[in-house]
């Protein structure tokens, strides 16, 4: 979640620290209360406890708008994880829950579920805790088909487990695991840069000049050391006597710096433009991260030296490990984009990148081939995604009863007990699936389209709905999964990323109920 998604209420509850005990009045007093604050001039009732009861009031009625739109939604949900630290060792941390989706309109939507400190969990239940109580308080067990964790300790197989079980899986099929990737590149990144001394990098800093503060950040990292080190290939440092006075880095260190930029520098060409791209959907991660793979080997089969092999070849199996174990869904939205279909799928393998090329490909489409399947017997794509009642209807009751013909009855179908039929039905529409072309054969037969940085593959599946109802269904659910909770700047934090400071000024219970409800308003107006 972007800090400044949150920043802009900061105004309306900076300084305010209040314990929720601190409000709970009784009902006689809620009433003298109300009168005295009734009697006193209007810029005189604004004040934190006045504001705090407005925003718990509002989340409460955005809440129930929000869990019946839940409930009636006909799509595949994702839930990301994002744990948020405060730098602050006496302050709070917090736990981002937030459910990804894409409407009736086609637009990609993140609507947080829970902003909630970890206070009073259990520690053998801190993993698994906001799942369950997201899941239970939107009741969205059947809903959700993917998660997207972090990339750091504390999500092992165990926990994994248990945070699938929190969802009811009635057809039988697992929740889909989607590892953050931002956090893959900043563990690849850190893990060299935990090689340098806090005396390398002051030492540097100096002779560079960037100023007395440093960014956390590792793309800003990335662009001094990479100044240092094209300011030592001139040899500034020896021709200027300017620098005869400042410590500079030994050679064995130079290699440490120069280790850093050149494979940092390849990860942060692919990472500007899955961060900074402007893309939304799913569909364009599989090749630039195809392409990370690939130059990555490339420059540790270029050699360089041991240091510089050794860390390749570390960085090089901490991506591997993310690749394999992301290869299936990530593919599967490239096919379902229409610039690549299995095109590029099979470009791929036929490279022999991977060890198991051919069966990969085979794979990704008995993958959507089964997935698309349960779409169709399903049904569901015969209704809105969203409809338009969920919203803003509630329901009356029927005034017309007793002016009118009383509505027909339901009759019950006597051929649920007709077995012959059945069989029948069965044998009918068998014969008819082998020879009928399924949407998802006839989208894979067509030519893929001609390449174009700037296509918006939800603007092409929505004009194409029609003709793809079913397996536009499947493309909405699929390009709605994200890979990475941070975005833009904040994808390049060194270290988890910590809350606004407004959030730290405000109790637990109005955090939650300014940041869920905020995130609420484009789909539900108040």
């Amino acid at each position: 979640m972007d800090n400044s998604d949150l920043a802009s209420d900061s105004d309306m509850v900076k300084n305010q620290n209040l314990d929720d005990s601190e409000y709970d009045f009784e009902d006689d007093d809620e009433e003298e209360e109300t009168d005295v604050h009734n009697a006193m001039p209007y810029w005189l009732q604004i004040n934190p406890v006045t504001i705090r009861k407005e925003i718990l009031k509002i989340y409460e009625t955005q809440k129930i708008k929000a869990k019946k739109f839940l409930k009636d939604f006909q799509g595949k949900l994702t839930l990301s994880y994002e744990w948020i630290l405060s730098g602050n060792e006496s302050t709070r941390d917090f736990v981002c829950l937030t459910a990804h989706f894409i409407d009736d309109n086609w637009t990609v939507r993140h609507w947080i579920l829970g902003f909630l400190t970890g206070a009073l969990i259990p520690l053998d239940d801190i993993y698994v805790y906001h799942f369950r109580k997201a899941v239970q308080d939107f009741e969205i067990e059947n809903k959700v088909s993917t998660i997207l964790l972090p990339n750091r300790y504390g999500f092992d197989e165990k926990n994994v487990d248990a945070t699938r079980k929190c969802m009811d899986r009635s057809v039988n099929k697992p929740v889909f695991v989607v590892y953050c990737c931002s956090d893959l590149f900043r563990l690849m990144v850190n893990d060299m840069y935990n090689e340098f001394s806090w005396h390398l990098y002051e030492d540097v800093r100096m002779l560079v000049g960037w100023g007395s503060l440093s960014s956390t950040n590792w793309n800003v990292r990335l662009y001094h050391l990479q100044q240092a080190v094209d300011m030592q290939k001139e040899d500034a440092f020896s021709k200027d006597e300017i620098y005869d006075d400042y410590d500079k880095p030994s050679e064995e260190e130079w290699v440490k710096i120069r280790t850093f930029c050149r494979l940092a520098g390849v990860i942060h060409k692919v990472a500007e433009e899955i961060f900074e791209g402007g893309y939304s959907t799913s569909n364009v991660y599989f090749h630039l991260l195809a392409e990370l793979k690939v130059m990555l080997k490339r420059e540790v089969d270029s050699g360089g030296g041991d240091y510089f092999v050794g860390k390749g070849e570390k960085v090089l199996k901490l991506f591997d490990k993310y690749w394999n174990d992301m290869f299936l869904v990530l593919a599967a939205a490239s096919v379902l984009d229409p610039r690549f279909k299995m095109n590029y799928i099979d470009f791929y393998c036929s490279k022999k990148v991977d060890s198991d090329e051919g069966s990969k490909a085979e794979a990704v489409l008995d993958y959507l081939r089964d997935v698309y399947a349960r779409y169709a017997a399903k049904g569901i794509y015969h209704k809105p995604i969203c409809p338009v009642a969920t919203v803003d209807y509630e329901e009356e009751e029927d005034d017309d009863e007793d002016y009118g013909d009383e509505e027909e009855k339901e009759k019950p179908d006597a051929y649920e007990g007709f077995v012959l039929f059945k069989e029948y039905l069965k044998f009918e529409g068998g014969c008819s699936r082998e020879f009928q072309e399924s949407e998802l054969d006839s989208y894979l037969k067509e030519p893929v389209l001609e390449w174009n940085k700037d296509f918006k593959a939800l603007e092409w599946w929505r004009e194409e709905s029609q003709k793809y109802p079913i397996l536009s269904r499947v493309a909405r659910d699929i390009l709605s999964i994200p890979i990475s909770r941070a975005t833009s700047y904040d994808a390049y934090v060194s270290e988890i990323r910590e809350p606004p400071e407004y959030v730290l000024s405000m109790d637990a219970k109005a955090t939650n109920a300014m940041v869920c409800g905020r995130s609420w308003l484009s789909l539900i107006p108040i």
